[in-house]
């Protein structure tokens, strides 16, 4: 069983773990899943075309990778049913997901920093919009 707390984390059968390899994750995921978006000769992101279910909830994915080696995860809660203004309702998913996989008080908290990387809940009120970032110290 994989767990965020050691910045592991199931995204449609595939681990993304740190240090993990670009190369390893698109051998291991359909392309027909993805898009590839290459921002520059170093910097390389995966978005997955629909949201995946992260334990008990839907969510818009993109992996971004630098030097081919995962530097994070970004993480929007995909819920119809949520006003796209809303995004007190949006920051309450993501702490209710967050405590799911960390614990709490850890999951309602805005930044959990680990030995691999951090997690941080954001929220920006001009856009009405707000997300969870994973990201990984690379080695």
């Amino acid at each position: 069983m994989y767990s965020l707390k050691k910045g592991e984390l199931e995204i449609e059968g595939v681990l993304v773990y740190p240090n993990c390899k670009l190369a390893d994750i698109k051998a291991k995921i359909s392309s027909s899943k993805v898009k590839a978006i290459t921002v520059d000769s170093y910097t390389e992101s995966l978005r997955f075309l629909k949201a995946p279910k992260l334990g008990s909830k839907h969510f818009n994915v993109r992996l971004s990778f630098k030097n081919n080696i995962i530097w994070g995860i970004d993480l929007k809660i995909n819920d119809p049913s949520i006003n796209e203004w809303d995004y007190e309702e949006k920051l309450s998913q993501h702490g209710e997901w967050l405590t799911e996989q960390i614990g709490y008080p850890e999951g309602i908290l805005s930044e959990n920093v680990f030995e691999w990387g951090k997690i941080t809940q954001w929220y920006d009120q001009r856009s009405s919009d707000a997300g969870i970032s994973i990201l990984y110290f690379q080695s």
